[in-house]
């Protein structure tokens, strides 16, 4: 995992993305990618990636998207097809600027959404499983 400051933002395809990096307790310990609601965002999640990380040892890294939280507006109405476009397009680009290298997609609603249509479209061997909420 890059050296990401605890809070900060991602430039992806122009967009400012927020995100909250919980460092792991081991360097050799799995990340956890968080994926909100469809509205939500990092600070909705309130205390749930510190209790995570705390029970797990994982790294948790927690982003909004774009048009949520502090994250860049977006036009609305939103295409049709915004969770595929998240799932195909905008995923990947989060996981390789992270230098992700191995864990865990857990998405709840719209997230576990776009983490289901992530995992169907990639032969992503870094990622272990996903943890769905209310898909």
């Amino acid at each position: 995992m890059t050296n990401l400051a605890s809070t900060g933002f991602l430039s992806i395809d122009g967009a400012s993305l927020e995100y909250k990096w919980l460092a792991p307790q081991s360097a050799d310990s799995p990340t956890i990618v968080m994926l909100h609601e469809g509205l939500g965002s990092v600070g909705l999640w309130g205390d749930f990636p510190e209790k995570l990380q705390q029970a797990t040892s994982a790294g948790i890294f927690v982003y909004s998207r774009a048009g949520y939280g502090q994250s860049s507006p977006v036009t609305l109405p939103r295409p049709l097809d915004y969770m595929q476009r998240e799932a195909l397009d905008v995923l990947p680009k989060i996981l390789d600027a992270i230098a992700f290298k191995r864990g865990l997609l857990l998405g709840h609603s719209d997230g576990a959404s776009i983490a289901t249509i992530y995992a169907g479209a990639h032969q992503d061997h870094r990622l272990s499983g996903l943890v769905l909420i209310a898909p």
